[in-house]
């Protein structure tokens, strides 16, 4: 079965559990999604903007990158360097013409994607300019504990870049969905791409992913003093921008951050920063598997 309808297929399976289930009990906020061919997983998102009593409803649909995406994408990943020079065209361009792997979010309301996540094989694209460049700014920015790993990492003939961008005010419940059906599409790939070359360049077992997350300055500590080793450092409260990356960062390999300096911030403000993280196929298996126990997962269906 082709891999869009394969995707469509699941995600009404997973339309029919959540109406089923929320016939019987009434949630104050789930997410939803579609698939290529427009079935909708329905739910309804909190206005964070009211007062807290009122409710509007949105439905949020999965969709393949299309060409009528290339502005919205570019929208989302033009700071995904953090305002470096790089070629946003190209890589939003790679994402559209990757028709086996990789998806956007929308909602019903809008023909601008809010979210996207893919993956891109690094030695099938390793002759593109943005990559080059991403690694580049990647590796400018390494601890040096980490270079080893990166350069390893990246090297390796079955590891892939996780690019994934989203609005902020996006629900977290949209991540293990959107998740589940990248790694789902991933596996598919290795039959459905034409060709043999093509299909074993999903075969990935190492992932390199680029997140957004922040420290709280005004945070108390995370372990009381006293319970500190002599001479450790104060590790800093991490907020994560999406809730992945805090189970991917909990299983990976390896992983190092860096402040973003392409805008200045008070010192009592969220101070943002770059994490990158190596993950193996396993590791990031076991996150989302812890992920959906806690967020929870509406297309659990979909397995």
């Amino acid at each position: 079965m082709p891999n869009m309808k394969r995707k469509a297929q699941a995600l009404n399976e997973a339309s029919e559990d959540e109406n089923a289930d929320e016939s019987d009990e009434q949630t104050s906020e789930t997410s939803s999604g579609s698939g290529a061919d427009g079935s909708e997983l329905e739910g309804s998102d909190i206005d964070s903007a009211s007062d807290g009593n009122s409710e509007v409803d949105v439905d949020f649909e999965f969709f393949d990158p299309q060409e009528i995406d290339f502005h919205g994408l570019k929208a989302l990943l033009q700071t995904y360097l953090d305002g470096s020079t790089f070629n946003c065209s190209e890589l939003v361009d790679t994402v559209i013409k990757q028709k086996t792997v990789g998806t956007v979010v929308k909602t019903t309301d809008s023909i601008d994607p809010i979210a996207v996540l893919t993956v891109l094989p690094l030695r099938r694209y390793a002759s593109l300019t943005c990559l080059k460049e991403i690694r580049k700014y990647l590796e400018a920015n390494c601890d040096s504990n980490c270079q080893q790993a990166f350069q390893q990492t990246w090297g390796d003939a079955h590891a892939g870049l996780l690019v994934s961008e989203r609005l902020v005010n996006a629900p977290p419940q949209l991540a293990p969905p959107l998740n589940q059906a990248l790694f789902d599409e991933i596996d598919w790939a290795q039959d459905d791409e034409p060709t043999q070359e093509l299909r074993d360049s999903f075969k990935l077992n190492l992932y390199i992913l680029v997140s957004r997350v922040f420290t709280d300055p005004n945070a108390p500590d995370a372990v009381p003093k006293k319970k500190q080793k002599a001479g450790k450092a104060q590790e800093a409260v991490i907020i994560y921008a999406r809730p992945e990356d805090e189970y991917y960062h909990k299983h990976c390999s390896w992983s190092y951050r860096f402040p973003v300096t392409s805008r200045e911030v008070e010192k009592d403000e969220l101070q943002p920063l770059r994490m990158v993280l190596g993950i193996t196929a396993k590791q990031a298996g076991s996150a989302r598997q812890e992920m959906d126990q806690v967020v929870g997962n509406m297309a659990g269906s979909m397995n």
